[in-house]
């Protein structure tokens, strides 16, 4: 298997793996949500709370809810499961209007409400109106709220019947927290599932398209000069294709094969002297004889 192709495998199986860890953290988070939702006091006639107040601002406080539908059976205008319930506050920590507008006039007591400002005039009441309805938890009913701007200290309450509670400032930052965890288990998660199964795929696909480097061997030629084996035509290696018809077999190269011999100059003692020119004899010119008749 070429080791390209080998690599992207591995990194493709690496991208999966990722992906499932993702989608284990975003299940994670989804369980996480559950028991975020869960009531802080269970059907309860009394409890305490402690209040953190992170911020030294005040708190939003704790919700109460008890079991029933809302209906109003006298038709007197009020939720029948508010008039049924009666809750009291024993102890409270001190309340800051920072934020809270109208915290002082509370300080930190019961009061009615089922839907905030359900008649767009900021009314929190147990009017029966059908707007004023809160379905968030099933076969409960929101009656109201207290502790609104509380700082940091010790909570306690007391029902004349069972009531569930939930300290909203807690709840409202563990489900954020586990909504992150679903955002990026469940998103990234996929992401990485998807782009690790494409680059498995891609490297499946260049084992068939890739070949392993060919080795390189030298030979010696009928000449006698040395010559470098490559790979057949059209193959992936290291070399040039092409056909070398002169070579005869493989040899090693070895030491004494390429020792150059020493050159050697020619003597001038034995060199020949150069042959003389044309004797003087043959060049002289004899003197010409003019006879009278």
């Amino acid at each position: 298997m070429d080791k390209r192709a080998k690599i992207t495998i591995l990194v493709g199986i690496g991208v999966f793996l990722l992906g499932i860890i993702g989608m284990v953290i975003g299940a994670v988070g989804v369980g996480g949500i559950e028991k975020s939702t869960q009531f802080t006091l269970e059907d309860v006639t009394n409890g305490t709370i402690e209040i953190a107040d992170k911020d030294g601002l005040g708190d939003v406080g704790v919700t109460f809810w008890a079991k029933g539908t809302y209906v109003d059976d006298d038709d007197n205008g009020i939720w029948d499961v508010c008039e049924s319930v009666v809750i009291t506050v024993t102890e409270n920590p001190d309340v800051s209007e920072v934020w809270a507008e109208g915290a002082s006039t509370m300080n930190g007591d019961f009061y009615s409400e089922v839907k905030f400002d359900y008649d767009r005039a900021g009314t929190s009441s147990c009017d029966s109106d059908m707007g004023n309805r809160n379905y968030d938890r099933k076969g409960y009913a929101k009656i109201g709220r207290a502790c609104y701007g509380c700082l940091e200290g010790t909570f306690s309450f007391e029902s004349n019947t069972n009531v569930s509670v939930t300290y909203d400032d807690k709840l409202g930052e563990e489900v954020g927290e586990d909504i992150g965890l679903i955002l990026i288990g469940f998103l990234g998660g996929s992401g990485a599932l998807c782009c690790g199964v494409v680059i498995t795929a891609i490297g499946i696909i260049l084992i068939f398209t890739l070949k392993d480097d060919a080795p390189v061997m030298m030979s010696v030629g009928s000449d006698g000069s040395y010559v470098m084996n490559t790979t057949p035509q059209g193959a992936v290696g290291v070399g040039i294709s092409q056909n070398i018809s002169q070579v005869t077999s493989s040899s090693v190269v070895t030491e004494q094969m390429t020792k150059a011999e020493p050159y050697q100059f020619p003597s001038t003692d034995q060199a020949e002297e150069p042959t003389s020119a044309t004797p003087e004899s043959e060049t002289k010119v004899e003197p010409f004889e003019f006879k009278p008749e």
